[in-house]
This record gives structure tokens, C-alpha cells and sequence, in this order.
């Protein structure tokens, strides 16, 4: 079950640095996704839904407003954007206040087909860690299971101590 994605399942925030092949998996665009992003006026709110999709694409959970985003990964978007990307800038700082935040990540949601979590689902992930819990030995392993069928079955990653609870 261990990929190369796994790192990144459940992360609320992004990494200091991206390597290239990061960039490429995560936040290279499809050309419906392009069409999208392309929309948007401003060139900040391109980057903004570009991140917001790349980032939820990545670990399965959206991006708040309050993170750092690393120089490399500006660099990226603004090129495949042909936007001037900031040279150091916080997601904050890209958007006002307002609804575009939670328009983006709604936008970014929908594009990649992630939805919240069902009472139903809920259920059946408990019932689904019983069973892994039989057979998993340790609650690292058994959260990374739970993060990949989140993940697989397009679900938005909730944070691990909600997972804990349940």
C-alpha cells in the first residue's frame, strides 16, 4: 500500500520544497483543469485555483489560507500561467477578503471529483479499520490505510485525530 504519494495523504500544508517530479505530478495541469484556471481574471486568482487544485491533488485535503508557498512551486504555476508569480507570498496574502478562498477550494473539489464524507461512508470506514485492524499491527499503519481509501474513493482527507475518533 506505501506509494510515493503516501507522504503527502492527509497533509494540511504544503512542504518547504517540491522536487520536479512533485511539480510535475501534482501541479501540472489537465486541459479541462487549464480551461479552469484560465477563467479567472486576475492573475492571482489563477495561481490561487491552480495551487488550490495541485494541492488537493497532493494530499487529499484542501489548502487554507494561511500557509507559505514555497519559491519553486510559484515559479511552476506562474510559468505554465504566464502569470509573474510573487517571489515569497502566503496563500493569505493572494486573496482578499471574501468568498475566493472557499470558491477555490470548492472549484478544486469539484474539478477532481473529492467530496465530504458520508454518515454512510463514515460507517463503513469504521467497519473497514476493524477489519485492517485485524490484519495491521500499529495506528500508523492503520491511518495510512484509512487515508488511501479516503483518498481512492475520493473523499476529502479529515484531519487524523477525527479519524482517531471514530
Amino acid at each position: 500500500m506505501q506509494t510515493w504519494r503516501s507522504i503527502f495523504l492527509g497533509a494540511s500544508e504544503l512542504p518547504r520544497e517540491l522536487s520536479a517530479f512533485e511539480l510535475e505530478a501534482f501541479f501540472t495541469f489537465s486541459a479541462d483543469e487549464r480551461q479552469l484556471i484560465e477563467q479567472r481574471r486576475a492573475p492571482s486568482l489563477k495561481l490561487g485555483l491552480a495551487l488550490q487544485i495541485g494541492f488537493l491533488r497532493m494530499s487529499g485535503h484542501p489548502l487554507d489560507a494561511f500557509r507559505i508557498v514555497p519559491a519553486n512551486l510559484w515559479r511552476h504555476l506562474g510559468a505554465q500561467f504566464s502569470v509573474v508569480p510573487p517571489d515569497l507570498a502566503s496563500l493569505r496574502a493572494l486573496y482578499r477578503p471574501g468568498n475566493t478562498l472557499f470558491e477555490h477550494q470548492q472549484l478544486a473539489c469539484q474539478v477532481l471529483g473529492f467530496r465530504w464524507m458520508s454518515e454512510h461512508q463514515q460507517r463503513y470506514l469504521v467497519t473497514l479499520l476493524c477489519e485492517e485492524l485485524e490484519r495491521t499491527s500499529g495506528r500508523d499503519r492503520l491511518m495510512l490505510f484509512a487515508r488511501h481509501w479516503l483518498y481512492e474513493h475520493r473523499l476529502i482527507l479529515v484531519h487524523d485525530s477525527l479519524l482517531r475518533a471514530r
